[in-house]
């Protein structure tokens, strides 16, 4: 018998507080939510009363000025590092970028990167949750002065639902969900970490990627050398030719295409020789963690380096050293190309990869199948040409790929122009099920409890929804039909959870490549 379960919680927020003279009906849902969280914070945080913004209606705790003498985030449109951490008003977590916290809920999956997020924070917002975003471009009234958001500040705010999740309420996803959601139309508590902000990512991560390059072999120099521009074009040569001189290839990084910018490949890489992640210089770095990933069950409990040691010699026992570029064929020898690839953020976190091997290492609670479909070659069609328009690959495999020789490692080394660009990807965690089994009620009457709870069990609607709630629909119809008949009734149940990694926008991505030999011809 397998469970596979997730708590979906409907948390509540505050009590509606209304005057005996005024109807709920004269009264739109806006300003009856303002009177009620601010009802709420007289309650539990009257201190914050007078940090209160007329602009969107919220409240502001400030835990952290931040640096005093760096620029605040609202000076020019940027792209913004920033933690997030959701709550309703009773302190259900719904949302958590928090690896230790999402451990905590119970939403940890060794596929999700838990860093901050990379968003544009400009003049307009076009990506973030309209309350941060007000925060972070305002400036905010702290007692009786003004303060603008800048690098290292902290700070928690108390959203009303109109610039939160409104109508259609908030379950993280991709690994950053909660264990609950939050419902519709409730107001909710944020805190948010700011690491820091650039105002031209593109350079950012070209920036990044040299540094990789230099760190691991350095780059080839550039075409104004002739000599480096006869060595490239060798390199690009399709098929070798017994006329032509015999390409001698080196340990740096070089273009894998003239035309294409920030998609570099490096011919002599082996697993035997390793990579070095923590590559950025000191004065980019933006948040902990960012050139060596330290966080969740595996990367948390190993150094980068142990983790790199264990790839490198399961790759090694697998596939060998590989063969000398210069004694491999070229790809287009043959028609179809068999290759295994670990598909790597540049601060080590393993995005993806087809071998079993190395999916053993990185994803710990996971049984994994040798003979599953998702363990097998990358079958690459070398005549692009007659290869389907319809087949889903990244720009760096189609310049990439075809550069590479049999037999032989390589790695591909490249900006996000190549890979997922200024979108990236979303973090998504969807599940299938073939049956039902009592936990699901189970939690659905705890959930439920949790509501009734953070809800309607306060003063102001003591007296009505307290005993109708409780004795009426709490009492008479869940906690007899739920709870009696379906607690403690047994089905076996499958679930099958699948969680896709979160790629950031203008994120640099490595693959570490192995293209099989061609087979022999009988």
């Amino acid at each position: 018998m397998k469970f596979v379960t997730r708590l979906i919680c409907v948390a509540a927020a505050c009590a509606m507080a209304m005057t005996s003279c005024v109807k709920s009906s004269e009264m739109e849902f806006d300003e009856l939510e303002r009177i009620a969280l601010q009802a709420w914070i007289e309650q539990h945080r009257p201190d914050l009363l007078e940090n209160y913004q007329e602009d969107g209606g919220y409240y502001v705790e400030l835990l952290d000025r931040g640096v005093a003498d760096s620029l605040p985030v609202s000076d020019d449109n940027a792209w913004l590092w920033f933690d997030v951490t959701c709550r309703d008003l009773s302190g259900n977590v719904c949302m958590t970028r928090n690896a230790d916290q999402a451990r905590m809920q119970n939403a940890y999956t060794e596929y999700t990167h838990y860093v901050p997020y990379f968003l544009f924070c400009g003049k307009d917002n076009t990506s973030m949750l309209e309350g941060t975003y007000m925060a972070l471009r305002n400036e905010l009234k702290i007692g009786e002065e003004e303060y603008r958001v800048r690098y290292g500040t902290k700070m928690r705010l108390y959203l009303p639902s109109s610039i939160a999740a409104g109508p259609q309420g908030m379950g993280g996803d991709g690994g950053y969900q909660g264990q609950y959601k939050l419902d519709a139309n409730r107001p909710m508590i944020v805190d948010i970490d700011v690491w820091g902000h650039v105002n031209n990512p593109v350079a950012y991560e070209d920036q990044w990627v040299k540094s990789f390059a230099d760190r691991n072999g350095g780059l080839a120099p550039e075409d104004d050398d002739e000599e480096a521009a006869k060595l490239r074009r060798s390199y690009m040569r399709p098929i070798s030719r017994a006329d032509e001189e015999p390409v001698v290839y080196d340990d740096l990084w070089h273009l894998a295409v003239d035309s294409i910018a920030g998609l570099y490949i490096n011919y002599k890489y082996t697993p035997k020789k390793g990579l070095d992640f923590n590559c950025l210089r000191g004065d980019t770095l933006l948040y902990n963690g960012q050139t060596e990933y330290t966080r969740g069950k595996l990367y948390g409990t190993k150094s980068l380096a142990e983790i790199n040691k264990e790839i490198d010699d399961a790759l090694l026992e697998r596939f060998g050293e590989g063969l000398d570029p210069a004694d491999a064929e070229p790809m287009d020898s043959t028609d179809v190309a068999k290759i295994w690839y670990v598909a790597r953020l540049l601060d080590g976190f393993v995005v993806d990869t087809n071998i079993p091997e190395i999916k053993k290492i990185v994803y710990v609670d996971e049984e994994v199948d040798d003979d599953d479909e998702d363990n097998a070659a990358y079958e690459f069609d070398t005549d692009v040409e007659s290869s389907s328009s319809s087949v889903s690959r990244v720009d760096a495999w189609s310049y990439g790929f075809p550069q590479m020789k049999l037999g032989a490692w390589n790695v591909i080394l490249s900006v996000s122009s190549n890979a997922y660009g200024a979108t990236g990807v979303s973090g998504t965690t969807t599940s299938s099920s073939n049956s039902s089994n009592y936990y699901n009620y189970y939690y659905d009457y705890y959930n439920y409890y949790n509501y009734y709870n953070s809800y309607y069990g306060n003063s102001y609607y003591n007296n009505y929804y307290n005993n109708y709630y409780y004795d009426y629909y709490y009492n008479n119809y869940y906690n007899s039909y739920y709870y009696n008949n379906y607690y403690g009734s047994s089905t076996d149940e499958e679930t099958e959870i699948v969680t896709i990694t979160e790629i950031l926008p203008y994120t640099p991505l490595l693959w570490q490549v192995y293209v099989e030999e061609r087979e022999d011809e009988e």
